[in-house]
């Protein structure tokens, strides 16, 4: 014999995504920072602590990711093209060394004209 089945118990597949939908938009969404948001903070607030002597100096995209201490979105390393979009913007150049000793690194060079 089979058990008793009632009405409220069994539901289509369909009303139940139907209703998760629907509970689904009832909640607040939580507000979703992006990881380049998280990264301009960290930045800007490194460089408004720098000093003018510290500006004058040249830094690798490493040790700026180290000084500012910045973190990648699963907690690792920062994505180095991410740094740079932001050094960009907060007034830094990029710039090569294309000698034997600089090993064609890129630098990066607080801009004197920017803001």
């Amino acid at each position: 014999m089979q058990p008793p089945t009632s009405e409220l118990a069994y539901m289509p597949l369909r009303k139940q995504l139907e209703q998760l939908q629907h509970a689904s938009r009832r909640q607040v969404p939580k507000k979703s920072f992006k990881q380049i948001d998280l990264l301009s903070e960290k930045l800007q607030a490194w460089a408004k602590s720098m000093t003018p002597e510290q500006r004058m100096r040249r830094f690798t995209t490493e040790e700026v990711e180290r000084l500012a201490g910045l973190v990648g979105k699963h907690g690792g390393r920062a994505a180095h093209h991410q740094i740079s979009i932001v050094l960009r913007h907060i007034g830094f150049q990029h710039c090569r060394d294309w000698s034997v000793a600089g090993r064609n690194r890129r630098f990066w060079q607080f801009s004197r004209d920017a803001k």
